[in-house]
């Protein structure tokens, strides 16, 4: 079965998403505009250059102060890296240079071009703006390699995109952590559906609900309110059903009895006991739906106190000893030498036991055994009825818990209601029923209440 998408991760991806997104984007615009700021600084560092060259050199100055200007144009151990990549030269009118920078490219053949340009030079595009000077025939040339612009470039995009990217990790972090707290009312909605009960619905508190999610939490409430009236009138009809049938059934009962007594007939005796065990089983389901009906009217166990379970035990089975003798079936206790005290409702534990044990003893047959057992097991107190019967196979236990489920025994008085009431009684003193084959070769039931 395919997982369910979590909400929190899709939310967590479509940010992630428009993160990256934003900061690709971010990333080109930064690179272009910074790649056109530093083009247009550099070409106007290289104007302002060739100007100020413009002003200090002239054909006098060079035959003066030429190996003064030399000089000053060659590389010291100061230089800067970026001193190599970055050139002027002087050169008469005739295309001949007259002063140039120690690292300076050579110059195109075809001559330069007065204002920006470009040339290649050894596998590097270099870019120059020449200035022709306004006191003698001179042209004043300066230029930079092209490796400076992007290097520039790189730096100061870099300077700006690798902060955000190192701070991308905390931030998807904090993002998650930030989703999962605007999150958290859905999951206190999802905490009150999980503890509902059919036998306690309450309404889901509304207050901090976000507004997106209020009409689904308002859906919700009318759907458990209209469910647990359906249910209250359910549990009301099978209450007044129950007591309405009780007194009939036990007038219908006696009068069969005293028709049984008094007929002469063999036929009509055969039927009237086929009717009066009829009449016995109608009267042990509206039973049963009682004790079923004031379970789920009860909930949980109002006078709680501590019980003796393995004491409980042997006198339920002492109870039952004279129905097991009548049907030529071995009930017997099994002591335990452990303490099997938990807090409980007396009455509803001995309505427990006597259904196990009748249900034991409903479906065993002549010379059988049913053999009750109590005991304390890793932090647990531990009831099994197993008996020696024709058990259940393992599709008939899994449905053996529904109500009103009988097996084929026709003649069973048995309503299908037992497990259901143990069920009931069991959960609400947090146990747990299982259903496994027995020890004894029929059915064996567990009943595991958690002391925790």
């Amino acid at each position: 079965m395919r997982a369910n998408p979590s909400l929190r991760r899709r939310l967590t991806w479509y940010v992630v998403v428009t993160l990256l997104t934003l900061t690709t984007l971010s990333g080109i615009a930064i690179y272009r505009g910074t790649s056109s700021e530093v083009e247009e600084v550099i070409d106007a560092s290289l104007l302002q250059t060739a100007r100020i060259l413009d002003g200090f050199v002239s054909r006098a100055s060079l035959e003066s102060s030429r190996s003064q200007m030399e000089q000053a144009l060659q590389r010291s151990e100061h230089s800067s890296e970026y001193e190599k990549k970055l050139f002027l030269a002087v050169l008469d009118i005739d295309g001949s240079v007259l002063l140039h920078s120690s690292h300076a490219p050579q110059l195109p053949v075809s001559g330069v071009v007065t204002g920006f340009s470009s040339f290649e030079y050894q596998g590097r595009k270099w870019f120059i703006y020449a200035l022709p000077s306004g006191r003698d025939d001179l042209l004043i040339v300066v230029g930079e390699g092209s490796g400076v612009r992007a290097e520039i470039t790189e730096k100061i995009g870099g300077g700006l995109l690798i902060p955000l990217i190192l701070l991308l990790p905390p931030l998807l972090w904090l993002l998650w952590h930030i989703v999962g707290v605007a999150l958290k009312p859905l999951q206190a909605v999802t905490d009150q559906v999980r503890q509902l009960d059919l036998l306690r619905l309450q309404a889901i508190d509304v207050d901090g609900v976000p507004r997106e999610i209020s009409p689904l939490v308002d859906a919700l409430n009318q759907m458990i309110s209209d469910l647990d009236a359906a249910y209250l009138r359910e549990r009301r009809f099978v209450s007044d059903a129950s007591h309405e049938l009780r007194n009939p059934l036990a007038s219908l009962l006696i009068n069969v009895d005293n028709a049984i007594e008094e007929s002469q007939h063999s036929e009509a005796i055969d039927s009237l006991q086929d009717m009066k065990l009829s009449i016995k089983r109608l009267s042990h389901l509206v039973s049963q739906l009682l004790v079923l009906s004031h379970l789920e009217k009860a909930g949980a166990p109002h006078a709680v106190e501590t019980v003796d379970l393995a004491r409980l035990c042997a006198g339920a089975v002492a109870s039952l000893q004279p129905r097991a003798a009548a049907k030529s079936i071995t009930l017997e206790f099994v002591p335990s030498a452990t303490d099997c005290s938990l807090p409980g409702e007396i009455s509803l534990l001995e309505s427990l036991l006597t259904n196990l044990v009748d249900n034991a003893l409903l479906h065993g047959h002549p010379g059988s055994r049913v053999e009750v057992q109590c005991r304390r097991e890793h932090g647990q107190i531990c009831l099994s009825v197993d008996d020696s019967g024709p058990g259940l196979d393992a599709e008939q236990r899994a449905r053996a818990m529904g109500r009103f489920y009988r097996t084929g025994d026709t003649n069973s008085l048995g309503a299908g209601l037992g497990l259901s009431i143990v069920d009931n009684i069991a959960r609400s003193h947090c146990g747990q029923v299982e259903l496994s084959e027995s020890k004894l070769g029929g059915l064996c039931v567990t009943v595991r209440f958690d002391l925790a």
